[in-house]
């Protein structure tokens, strides 16, 4: 079904699709957590809220499909919470069933401007008012939800008819309620706010009154229910009521619950706008280009630095030489302020991501036969936004993997002695200028014996190569392109691929992968990620003339070139250092060029795993740059990260230097 969206109403609908994909972004760990812990009040409540939020958004527009799936679920989670209904694995099949059609609804609505309304909803909604029902689902017409909701409203456990009550209720109402609020009200005196709100916007399109609605929403945004408006609610034939006292209590009390409740389910209506006056909502592109102009602005700083430089050296004018100074120095904080304040506009929690894994866990775990928890840490963490999109699928790959290879099956884990249900942790954690992130679990560990073999019976290693390579180094193979150790292919893991992938991917971002194991204990996977890929301090270094920038949180020590540390040992050449030995390189050899200057230094550089030496002719110390692509022709160049403009104007390009080594890696692999 086509949506017709005038241009005012654009900006309205794109609102609610933001605000709809938030509720939806925390459903999935929100429901998993539910599960776990089925009597928990606040989280049921929680729920409730943001369906309601969803189908108030939804109402508005019109978008009968969402509202229909978000009312049913709504009204099962008003059950759960009323305790008129327990929750089972199944009826959370349904449930999260049902949460995948509204995601894949505010999908097709935010790319085609449509919403499906196909036999797929059709479906899910005679499945979800079967567990509405408390039944296995059937072709359950739309009138049993109307008439279902009706006797969870009127409440079946009491006798008192709502339309007898309606003819003998008399309202008095405060002077400055709108008369179209006081007629809803003695129409549906015994309902709540909110319950008459979800009336009308049920009601047929041709039939809603859209400024009514809007009326009613903001004076539930005031947190405003019936009693606010009254000032007296009485009974006209009391007799009738005295024939039954003990109902009529019964009768009294049951509404009393509901607007407290109410209250709660209108706060999201609240919240949102409580929200708005604290925080703005601004496009990614806007953001990105603040970015790149701050940038700019740290490479113009640079260049005055620069020219400050020389002009020191030139001029006698102390005095304007120190007042010089004093306006770099004060412009340079304020640039670096800048520049923390926009980096942190990029920031986002890795919640985002994480909240995605309960659900995928439980699915996964469910279509194994395993039990497995999922504990999450640090989940505030921040990070750099375009880090985190592309975190996303190494995360998934490495979850998939510890479920299908690492968590043992309930019989195995028991005989081990272990608790029958495993257990996965997901972890973030900031460390400097780094995010490290892992994923731990306690499953059947990594036997790097067996790795070794499958590398050798692929071809990848020589049998002497593998009794060199310590336990470590082993597990390094497992990030090799076609590289698997199991034998059967399974639906969830094992063709030989998604290691390398996820390697590549976090060495793309100029992170690093290790890997911990102890075999029948269980694997740690530890990924360490630079906050920001945007500016980074680095060690500009020389080479045959040229200038290039070596990030600076790879650099671990430089020392003086010294021609007796460097040994050969077989073809490779290594360096001795305090009884250390370093795999050796000239930064000229790796790129193949001709040197005729003579090496003065050595940097020690972390690569994963391994610190390996590089020889370079020249260091011109420190410096913070601004990374840019180098554009679609040169992406693919093998040990280049990027590009960066200094202070003095020169174009200089940044290493990679664990790409650069990348071509040798066969010849290499088991001594890196």
């Amino acid at each position: 079904m086509h949506i017709n969206i005038t241009e005012d109403m654009q900006e309205i609908l794109d609102e609610f699709i933001q605000e709809a994909e938030e509720i939806l972004e925390n459903l999935d760990q929100e429901l998993i957590e539910l599960e776990n812990d089925p009597t928990n009040k606040e989280l049921l409540n929680q729920i409730f809220r943001g369906m309601h939020t969803l189908k108030g958004g939804a109402g508005f527009l019109g978008l009968e499909s969402i509202i229909n799936l978000a009312h049913i679920i709504e009204s099962i989670f008003d059950k759960l919470r009323n305790d008129e209904m327990q929750l089972d694995s199944n009826k959370m099949d349904t449930i999260l069933e049902g949460i995948d059609i509204i995601k894949n609804a505010i999908e097709t609505l935010k790319s085609d401007n449509e919403i499906p309304d196909n036999e797929e909803i059709s479906d899910i909604l005679k499945k979800l008012q079967a567990v509405l029902d408390g039944k296995e689902p059937a072709n359950a017409p739309q009138e049993e939800a109307k008439t279902q909701e009706d006797a969870q409203n009127s409440d079946g456990e009491h006798t008192n008819p709502t339309g007898e009550i309606e003819e003998e209720i008399e309202i008095v109402f405060k002077d400055d309620v709108d008369p179209d609020i006081q007629k809803l009200i003695l129409q549906h005196p015994n309902k709540t706010m909110a319950e008459i709100l979800d009336e009308l916007i049920l009601l047929p399109p041709e039939e809603r009154d859209m400024d009514l609605i809007m009326k009613l929403d903001e004076l539930i945004a005031q947190n405003k229910d019936v009693e606010d408006l009254i000032i007296e609610k009485r009974v006209k034939e009391v007799k009738k009521v005295e024939e039954k006292p003990i109902e009529q209590k019964e009768t009294c009390e049951t509404p009393a619950p509901p607007p407290p409740a109410t209250k709660e389910q209108a706060k999201p209506a609240k919240k949102p706008k409580k929200e708005e006056t604290e925080t703005i909502r601004i496009d990614i592109e806007r953001v990105s280009t603040l970015m790149n102009l701050v940038g700019e602005l740290v490479l113009d700083r640079n260049r005055i630095v620069k020219l400050t430089s020389k002009f020191r050296a030139n001029s006698e004018d102390i005095e304007a030489i120190e007042e010089l100074n004093e306006a770099i120095a004060g412009m340079s904080r304020s640039v670096s302020d800048l520049q923390e304040v926009v980096m942190k506009l990029r920031m986002q929690p890795v919640k985002r991501i994480f909240s995605k894994f309960p659900r995928i866990v439980r699915d996964l775990a469910k279509k194994v036969g395993k039990k497995i928890n999922l504990e999450l840490e640090g989940e505030d963490t921040e990070i750099d936004r375009s880090i985190l999109n592309q975190l996303e699928d190494p995360l998934i790959h490495l979850v998939r993997n510890s479920i299908d290879h690492g968590i043992e099956p309930p019989e195995e884990r028991i005989a081990k002695g272990k608790p029958e249900a495993g257990t996965i942790t997901l972890s973030a954690l900031q460390e400097g200028d780094r995010i490290i992130v892992s994923i731990e679990d306690d499953g059947r560990g990594i036997d790097p014996e067996k790795v070794k073999q499958k590398a050798i019976e692929k071809g990848l290693i020589r049998p002497d190569q593998a009794e060199q390579m310590s336990d470590k180094e082993a597990y390094e193979l497992i990030f090799m392109p076609g590289f698997s150790t199991v034998d059967k292919v399974s639906d969830l893991s094992g063709r030989g691929v998604g290691m390398d992938v996820v390697a590549n991917v976090i060495h793309s971002l100029r992170g690093a992968i290790e890997v911990e194991s102890e075999l029948g204990v269980g694997t740690k996977i530890t990924m360490k990620l630079p906050l920001t890929v945007a500016i980074i301090r680095t060690l500009m270094v020389g080479v045959n003339n040229r200038i290039f920038a070596i990030p600076l949180f790879s650099v671990v020590e430089i020392i003086k070139y010294r021609p007796e540390d460097i040994k050969d040992v077989g073809i490779y050449k290594s360096l001795m250092l305090r009884d250390e030995v370093y795999l050796f390189f000239h930064l000229n050899e790796l790129f193949d060029i001709e040197s005729e200057n003579e090496n003065r230094f050595v940097i020690i550089i972390n690569i994963g795993e391994k610190n390996i030496a590089i020889a370079v002719d020249n260091l011109y110390g420190e410096e913070e740059i601004v990374i840019k692509p180098l554009g679609e022709m040169l992406k693919d160049v093998e040990g280049i990260a990027g590009a960066t403009i200094t202070g003095d104007g020169k174009v200089v390009l940044i290493l990679d230097i664990k790409s650069l080594i990348n071509d040798k890696r066969n010849d290499l692999i088991g001594v890196i």
